[in-house]
């Protein structure tokens, strides 16, 4: 079975809250076909989402679109707790359609990292509990009662957007010149045979400086950036074409196909084959 905290596609919505005594850093990064949210119970935290880094401190909302690259992990060793879902469309459309609303919407709007009130906050916290508290049942009562109560919380995310909006509250994303740079050089390079050094000499920095400069920003190093880039681009490939595994592996940059399939595997849970004939399964069965 795959982990449920990367790729589950027998999963239409999971939910689970966690505390944690020290610091915890994902062991690697990765994306699914789902939307994810993620709540700062306590503690602070450091968020990858796709090429921009974001500190996530107690009370903040992470919103997380489908096929996004993510990693959450440490910025000290003190205690933390969040809450995290994620969900496909599928789960709440018997419900949902008939709103004639984008329930989706708050996904789409640019918005990462959203800093709620103290009273947004109390909301927010009793909506996510009451979705727990649903865990384990599944009558058709209980079902129609969860698909509810997400239909509700994504609404209610959408007033706190629109309410930090007008406050202007401060971006939580990490910025830095030379990094943005590197992940731009990198975007548009990445099918070539791309190395620290290499990079390092491109832009005038040392391996060294690089190296940590690239990991304090991202939450990734160098290489499982390159990485990720170069898996999303083999995604869109298994999605959008009949390239046999070796072309989709060689045309997104990877040195070998066991290579890529070891990376795809961990980022997603499934294999490029297993992940293709489960996209092209779903995909069939929504237009069918």
């Amino acid at each position: 079975m795959v982990n449920p905290y990367v790729f589950a596609p027998h999963l239409d919505f999971f939910i689970e809250k966690a505390r944690r005594s020290g610091g915890y850093t994902m062991s690697s990064f990765h994306m699914h076909k789902k939307y994810e949210i993620y709540y700062q119970l306590a503690g602070t935290r450091r968020y990858l989402i796709e090429d921009s880094s974001y500190f996530i401190n107690a009370g903040d909302v992470v919103l997380i679109d489908k096929d996004e690259v993510h990693k959450a992990g440490s910025v000290d060793n003190n205690p933390h707790a969040r809450i995290v879902l994620n969900f496909n469309e599928e789960f709440i459309a018997p419900v949902s359609d008939p709103l004639g609303v984008d329930l989706f919407d708050v996904f789409h709007r640019g918005a990462k990292v959203i800093s709620g009130t103290m009273k947004e906050q109390a909301i927010l916290e009793d909506t996510l509990e009451r979705l727990l508290r649903l865990e384990g049942k599944d009558s058709p009562e209980s079902t129609a009662m969860r698909r509810l109560v997400l239909c509700e919380l994504l609404l209610f995310l959408a007033e706190m957007l629109d309410s930090q909006n007008t406050r202007e509250a401060q971006s939580h994303r990490i910025s830095n010149k030379n990094i943005d740079a590197i992940t731009r050089y990198i975007a548009a390079n990445y099918r070539e045979n791309l190395t620290l050094s290499g990079i390092a000499a491109q832009f005038y920095l040392s391996p060294y400086y690089l190296s940590r400069l690239f990991k304090r920003t991202t939450n990734l190093n160098l290489m499982e950036y390159i990485n990720s880039v170069r898996l999303r681009a083999a995604k869109d490939m298994l999605e959008t074409t009949g390239l046999h595994i070796s072309e989709v592996a060689e045309a997104s940059g990877f040195t070998t196909a066991a290579h890529f399939t070891r990376m795809f595997k961990a980022a997603t849970g499934l294999s490029p084959q297993q992940y293709r004939k489960y996209y092209h399964t779903r995909k069939d069965s929504s237009t069918g």
